[in-house]
């Protein structure tokens, strides 16, 4: 597939005619349909119903739209990040975990784009599942996980984890009262846990029965569950907020956490100039809080 077809063909989408995309493209309105006709032959299929006066796309072509917009972004990315040799400028893409430990990251944001004013960084939060497939599908250059993870895929950067497990409670709630809770206090009561498929249950296998009933992959709405009380979640500390206004209490478990936090880059990948400067800028920083 050609990125220029590609592109008429997302202009075509978002104008929703072949004579308004034409326009915006400044080519003829033939060429534009010869280019498209020429693209439904080589993928072998349909790609818009043309029998009414607004252009509709089909299954597939809806398909191939989501995707070419990922491929644009990528190739618009990959063009920015090294059109320019005389200094650090570009984008760069974090996939990261909700942690409060991510703050030697935002210190690490704020020194690249103060350093380098040409640099854009985009942030996607979401769980370790998420974060680790956009990373794999190369929608993100750099991502910061919780828990275990293939070491024959990435490299990796450890941070160091100052989040601890607990429970989110309404502040009424019979828990609320004790100082730490083990987990034999807490199966009694309805679960709301992480979706993420690398959490393990082990623990509370080994306590008894339990009912897990919801899941969450970030916790701001499991906290409007537990603010209405449909059970206790099992999170990480700091993520949400437990001031006097909230309604809701964090309780640490005395099992605590021993999760690592990582960096995570695909090890067949050329990391961007901008990426190598944030790795050794975060590097940098991760040492000095250690030490």
């Amino acid at each position: 597939m050609d990125i220029r077809v590609l592109n008429y063909f997302v202009t075509i989408v978002q104008t929703k005619s072949i004579s308004n995309a034409a326009k915006a493209l400044h080519i003829t309105q033939p060429t534009l349909s010869r280019q498209i006709r020429d693209l439904e032959t080589e993928l072998e299929t349909q790609l818009f119903d043309r029998g009414s006066r607004e252009i509709q796309i089909t299954e597939d072509g809806r398909y191939l739209y989501n995707r070419a917009i990922e491929i644009l972004s990528l190739v618009n990315k990959t063009e920015n990040n090294i059109r320019r040799n005389d200094g650090i400028s570009g984008e760069l893409s974090i996939g990261a975990a909700e942690s409060q430990s991510l703050d030697i990251m935002a210190r690490a944001v704020k020194k690249l784009t103060t350093t380098y004013p040409e640099v854009k960084v985009h942030i996607l939060s979401g769980n370790t599942d998420y974060v680790q497939e956009y990373l794999d599908q190369g929608n993100i250059d750099i991502g910061i996980t919780f828990g275990a993870f293939d070491e024959s895929k990435y490299n990796h950067l450890p941070l160091p984890n100052r989040d601890s497990w607990g429970i989110l409670v309404p502040k009424n709630h019979p828990l609320a009262t004790l100082q730490t809770p083990k987990l034999h206090d807490i199966i009694k009561y309805p679960l709301i846990v992480s979706a993420q498929p690398n959490i393990t249950f082990e623990e509370l296998d080994k306590v008894g029965d339990y009912r897990i009933v919801a899941t969450y992959n970030l916790l701001y709405n499991a906290a409007l569950l537990v603010k209405v009380g449909v059970g206790v979640a099992l999170c990480l500390n700091g993520i949400v907020l437990t001031d006097e206004y909230s309604q809701l209490k964090f309780i640490k478990l005395q099992e605590g956490n021993h999760d690592p936090l990582q960096v995570l880059w695909k090890k067949q990948n050329n990391q961007s100039r901008v990426a190598n400067k944030f790795l050794k800028i975060l590097k940098e920083i991760s040492d000095t809080n250690v030490q």
